[in-house]
């Protein structure tokens, strides 16, 4: 039963995190309709994969900080810079994609394997996420950091990421001209969720 609680855990922590729209489940989106459903899934797939090794990391991370709380301190700092960073890096992105250019077609599709697996390396949310996620977890005693549990947690976190990714793919496809302008401006989306993020952690680090 311990173990089914930790699977579903990571199941809807997973699930959660990445059901709104976001870089990678956009980019599944937008494979899947500009190019087909397969695309966009090879696509999820080596996002998923990328997102299970930064669940391990992120459990790594949170058992040595159950264990060192006074690290925590100086981690909300480097967090905040990190938020600003992206803010930046996603204005700028957006401004960029404004810019006529030409596509550029992938004709193998197992190299959309290989670019999800490379996006999601850059995403930054998911460590910090899941050593939150769980410390929270394991302070209301809901989750503990055994073997065990961190692997059926990893794998529920697993199967929640794709399955957001199939949901995505799917209807995605069937609504593809009412979501047309928040796939162009996905960048400036994110770039005001980091910007808020920043500017709250800011505002906490001030008044505490």
């Amino acid at each position: 039963m311990e173990y089914l609680i930790s699977l579903l855990l990571g199941f809807f922590i997973a699930f959660i995190g990445i059901i709104p729209p976001g870089m990678l489940n956009m980019m599944v989106a937008k494979l899947s309709v500009n190019e087909t459903k397969k695309s966009g899934m090879l696509f999820g797939y080596g996002a998923a994969t990328i997102v299970i090794i930064q669940c391990f990391l992120g459990l790594y991370f949170a058992k040595f900080l159950d264990s060192h709380p006074a690290v925590s301190e100086n981690l909300k700092k480097f967090a905040v810079v990190i938020f600003i960073l992206l803010t930046l890096f996603f204005i700028y992105s957006g401004i960029k994609s404004k810019k006529p250019k030409k596509d550029v077609e992938i004709k193998s599709k197992s190299n959309r394997f290989l670019y999800g697996m490379m996006l999601s390396s850059f995403n930054m949310f998911a460590i910090p996420y899941y050593v939150f996620s769980s410390l929270t977890l394991s302070s209301k005693n809901i989750f503990d950091f055994s073997p065990l549990s961190n692997f059926f947690f990893i794998v529920g976190a697993g199967s929640g990421t794709l399955l957001v990714f199939y949901i995505y793919a799917m209807v995605f496809r069937k609504i593809e001209d009412r979501v047309s302008f928040l796939i162009k401006n996905i960048n400036f989306f994110i770039a005001a969720i980091t910007g808020i993020v920043a500017i709250s952690s800011i505002y906490k680090m001030i008044t505490s």
